[in-house]
């Protein structure tokens, strides 16, 4: 009897590619900018329900 070989799918290719990528984005430091655009969005959504 023959084994049989079960190919590769190039969907379990790519989403592997998309979770290294996604884990990359996740341990870089989030920069200042951002906090500082929250911290404006927060204060105005504040503002607006006051």
């Amino acid at each position: 009897m023959a084994a049989k070989v079960k190919p590769v799918q190039p969907t379990e290719i790519k989403d592997k590619k998309i979770a290294r990528q996604v884990i990359e984005q996740i341990r870089k430091p989030i920069p200042s900018s951002v906090y500082q655009k929250h911290e404006q969005i927060a204060a105005y959504i504040d503002k607006f329900f006051k």
